[in-house]
């Protein structure tokens, strides 16, 4: 074997400065000068073993809402409870305000009085939930009129309810009409979200 045979190094002697147990075993290369990544899949360090190719170890960076940890339809259910408290309180506004021009003006206050602030306090709510729920509760870009074309239907089969949890707890268990209302309005809510979601606001 002639000098040119035996490589730019001494037999069996590794390049200076280099591990000659690493240069035999191959895990060095004479030719890139560096060391090869370690066997048997090891991890470089930094990385999350689980995490996918590539990507880097650590939480999200981006930290992420309230709004956008929730379901849609929780989301939305929340909304509608919001929308239906300030409804209740539209409605128990106008209920009293019927009430107190109704005593003015006839001098006494009977079940008849009480009808009619409840048919009032109803429709002045239903048309003010029907303007939030559409903007903000399910964002609708729907026609008008058949969106509230269903929604006042909806709610008319919703206020025969009230209607009927209203006399039951007004002169069955004579309760105060206000209380009544509010038994009412609580058992006529969940009804509301279901038909509206599901028909009245549903999009194609």
């Amino acid at each position: 074997m002639t000098a040119d045979d035996a490589g730019p190094y001494p037999r069996g002697a590794a390049p200076a400065g280099r591990d000659p147990t690493a240069f035999l075993s191959g895990l060095a290369s004479p030719a890139d000068g560096g060391a090869a990544p370690a066997r048997g899949g090891a991890v470089p360090a930094g990385r999350d073993p689980a995490a996918p190719h590539g990507a880097a170890a650590g939480p999200d960076p981006t930290p992420r809402s309230l709004r956008d940890r929730l379901p849609v339809n929780l989301r939305q259910f929340v909304k509608f409870c919001l929308v239906g408290g300030s409804g209740v309180f539209v409605n128990l506004a106008v209920f009293n305000a019927t009430l107190l021009t109704w005593q003015l003006v006839t001098g006494h206050m009977g079940y008849t009085a009480s009808y009619v602030a409840n048919g009032l306090g109803f429709v002045v709510s239903v048309m003010t939930n029907y303007g939030l729920n559409r903007r903000w509760t399910f964002r609708s870009t729907g026609s008008v009129p058949a969106e509230l074309s269903k929604f006042v239907l909806v709610s008319l089969v919703a206020y025969a309810v009230n209607l009927g949890i209203f006399t039951v707890a007004h002169t069955v268990f004579d309760l105060r009409g206000n209380l009544s209302q509010l038994i009412a309005i609580a058992c006529v809510m969940p009804v509301n979200f279901l038909a509206n979601k599901l028909w009245s606001f549903r999009k194609p």
